[in-house]
Formats: structure tokens, C-alpha cells, sequence
């Protein structure tokens, strides 16, 4: 018997029954294995407790010790079950779009630009999608940067995607206003200072975004504007629960970071069922559209532009 498929509303081939239940299985495994080693954890926790409760001096202090014990290797269990039905899943789900998958990119910032998003003291990326869309290659990736230290905090956490361009347009930046302010003697999240305003223009949730450019040329271009706030215009339909942060053309390419607050590709757990295995590989490919959608909303942008906006 041929091995059905069918086809998603968005266009994009869903895997076959034989493909999900082979992952499903392989899933089930992981999830197995990973609570007899959580069993096993809290079996030998509630033995070395038994054992710190012997001791005459000080049993509290040990017992306290096995328990955190315990939750750590409990924890770490998790998170290992976590990772390891991700990294089954999501090759996967990347072939439905026809895009490579890597899980954890080494030089993915070699290559942003610095002012892109808030540079920050300690960065991680994870997930690095990468394709080709009207000839164009392009990636994407979560990306996480953080102040670092003793109380870090998170500066920025969302999708960076990499598009390149077909030319044509200046260099330039285009952040939301707010991004750019700073505060006393610290500076603004994107740094904009000596760079020269173009144009600013409010998007549909209210948010004031500006253009910066070095090019003398930028200000005579007639398009430019109406390039930056076409991607700015781009509603929940396009980013879902994702909102624009930056947007950077160097001539080459397009740099444009998507904020979120959650993971979009968090699948399967030592808890999960196979209907929410299933559900959490639905949620995330469709997290994968809103990054592909945005590419093609550029292009089409920058097709705009060079037809109708360079004079």
C-alpha cells in the first residue's frame, strides 16, 4: 500500500501517517526511558534520605541535601526529554517547508549587526531553519540575549531572520522608537545615536517606528517610505503572537527580529500524551509559516520598491 499524504490548508504537505507514527513511536521511547530514569532518580532520593535520617548530628541538613539532590537530577531529566523529542520532531517538521534544520548554530551572530538587537553579555541561539524562496536564501532562528552577571535579565528573546536581497536599497535600520530611548546615562536598546532620522511612522498597535540611514540617498528615495511601513504594517496574520522589533538592510541582505515571550517550538515533555505530542508538532509547524510568510512579505516589498520607489 502507497503511503498516504495530505496536503495542510496553508499549502504545505503534511507527513504521512507511517512518518508521524514512526516518530511518535521513537517519541514514546524517549518519554519511556525518561521516566524510568525519573523513577529510578526519586527511588534512590528516598534512599538517601533514609540514610541522612540516621545520622544523629546534622540530619536535617543532609536529608534537605538528598531532597535537592533528587529535584535536580529530577529537573535535568525533564529538560533531557524535552530536548531529545525536539530534536526528533523538528527535522521533520522542517522538511514539510523544505527547509534545512540545525539544532544549535555556532556563528549564527558572527554575521548580525551589532546595533541589530541589544547586544548583551551573554547570547544563545537555537532551532536555525534555512531555505530558499523566489531564488533567495534565507534563515531563521531563536535567539535569546541576556545582561549576564549574578541578576541577568533578558534584553531580548525572539526569531532573527537573515533574507538576502536583491539590492537596490540603501543601507539602513528600522526599530520601534521606544527601542532606541534610553534612560539617564544608559542607551537605548538599538543604538541609533549618530545616526540621521529619516522618516518615523505608528503601526497598527500604536507602536512609533523610525528609519535611520548613513545614505544620502535614502531621503530622496520616494519608495523608502512606503517600504518601511509595508513591514510595519504587518499584522497578527503575518507575525502571530509575535511583534516586529528591527528591521536592518546593509545593501546585501535584510536582518528583521521578531520579539515573542515564549518558546515556539516547545514539544512533546516527560507528561505529554501522544494527542499532545501531536498538537504541540501542529502548533509548531505552524509557528514555522509566520517566518516564511514575513520573508515573502519583504520580497514583495523590495519588488515594490525597485519598480516604483528608487526615483
Amino acid at each position: 500500500m502507497m503511503d498516504a499524504k495530505s496536503t495542510a490548508p496553508d499549502g504545505r504537505e503534511e507527513p504521512s501517517v507511517a512518518t508521524m507514527e514512526a516518530l511518535l513511536a521513537e517519541m514514546r521511547l524517549i518519554k519511556r526511558n525518561g521516566r524510568a530514569m525519573a523513577a529510578f532518580a526519586m527511588v534512590l532520593t528516598g534512599l538517601l534520605c533514609v540514610l541522612a535520617a540516621g545520622f544523629a548530628e546534622d540530619s536535617a541538613k543532609w536529608i534537605f541535601g538528598a531532597l535537592a539532590f533528587g529535584i535536580i537530577v529530577v529537573m535535568g531529566i525533564v529538560g533531557w526529554v524535552r530536548g531529545q523529542h525536539e530534536r526528533k520532531a523538528m527535522p521533520t517538521i522542517a522538511q514539510l517547508f523544505g527547509l534545512a534544520y540545525q539544532k544549535s548554530p555556532k556563528d549564527f551572530f558572527q554575521d548580525i549587526p551589532n546595533n541589530f538587537i541589544p547586544l548583551g553579555g551573554r547570547r544563545s541561539v537555537d532551532d536555525l531553519m534555512s531555505g530558499k524562496v523566489a531564488d533567495r536564501s534565507f534563515h531563521f532562528a531563536e535567539c535569546k540575549r541576556e545582561t549576564g552577571g549574578k541578576n541577568s535579565r533578558t534584553l531580548f528573546k525572539g526569531v532573527v531572520l537573515v533574507v538576502e536581497s536583491k539590492g537596490g536599497l540603501p543601507s539602513f535600520i528600522v526599530a520601534a522608537e521606544k527601542e532606541t530611548k534610553g534612560f539617564l546615562f544608559s542607551k537605548g536598546r538599538v543604538q541609533v545615536d549618530e545616526i540621521p532620522l529619516i522618516y518615523h511612522s505608528a503601526a497598527h498597535d500604536g507602536q512609533t517606528y523610525g528609519l535611520w540611514s548613513h545614505s544620502p540617498e535614502a531621503k530622496e528615495m520616494a519608495g523608502l517610505r512606503s517600504f518601511m511601513e509595508r513591514i510595519i504594517a504587518v499584522g497578527p496574520k503575518i507575525l502571530g503572537q509575535s511583534t516586529l522589533y528591527s528591521v536592518v538592510s546593509t545593501g546585501g541582505h535584510y536582518y528583521v527580529s521578531l520579539r515573542h515571550s515564549r518558546d515556539l517550538f516547545k514539544i512533546g515533555g516527560l507528561l505529554a500524551d501522544d494527542a499532545q505530542m501531536r498538537a504541540d508538532m501542529q502548533t509548531a509547524a505552524a509557528e514555522f509559516s509566520h517566518p516564511i510568510d514575513l520573508i515573502a512579505e519583504i520580497l514583495r516589498a523590495e519588488d515594490a520598491f525597485l519598480r516604483n520607489g528608487m526615483a
